[in-house]
């Protein structure tokens, strides 16, 4: 099957669990760069694994994307400012990271990305990124970021699971389901649009 046939009438637990989910593991890869990609809890679930990463001596820099401006417990500020105060709350030093904030959606993070790769580390410099996302929206982001990247900028997945869509436990949530099955539709939706290129699941 392929990702541009995906329907709501054709999918299954099994497709879901393919197309979302296989070959999107973290191999420990090393990185030029960290891209931590931004939502409303981005700073509890996904800024740790970035950080996790950094400590491990995986990369030298962290780059948190998000331009949406939500009220968060700490202030209203956009999800990138909301990153950054828990990434330096967790030990990342100021110097490490790179802020993006322009971007208002995934495909957004990623051209926003590019921008701040250029301006702060220089794109011909750079050889390959860490991308940090949640577990069950990582295929839609790589593959946008290995799309829209230049060939010479290797992608690499690192997923962070939030409570409700981890990939052994989805379905057993009235919100896990439903937010799979819309991120399987984007998927297609994305492909069918010419976001990136089909693929097979």
């Amino acid at each position: 099957m392929w990702a541009s046939e995906i329907s709501k009438e054709t999918l299954t637990d099994e497709i879901i669990d393919s197309l979302l989910f296989d070959g999107l593991d973290d191999d420990g890869t090393e990185a030029d760069c960290i891209i931590t990609l931004g939502s409303k809890k981005a700073a509890v679930y996904r800024v740790p694994v970035a950080a996790e990463a950094f400590f491990s001596g995986r990369s030298e820099k962290i780059m948190l994307c998000g331009g949406k401006i939500r009220d968060f417990p700490n202030g209203r500020m956009t999800e990138a400012e909301s990153m950054y105060q828990k990434a330096v709350g967790m030990g990342i030093p100021k110097e490490s990271i790179i802020v993006e904030k322009r971007s208002q959606n995934t495909i957004e993070n990623i051209l926003c990305s590019l921008f701040e790769l250029q301006r702060s580390m220089r794109l011909n410099r750079v050889k390959s990124v860490l991308l940090v996302t949640a577990a069950y929206h990582m295929r839609r982001s790589i593959n946008t970021a290995r799309y829209l990247f230049s060939a010479h900028i290797s992608v690499y997945p690192s997923p962070a699971d939030d409570t409700a869509t981890k990939r052994n436990s989805w379905m057993s949530t009235a919100v896990g389901t439903e937010r799979v099955i819309a991120e399987a539709l984007n998927i297609a939706e994305c492909v069918n649009n010419g976001v990136f290129p089909d693929f097979e699941i």
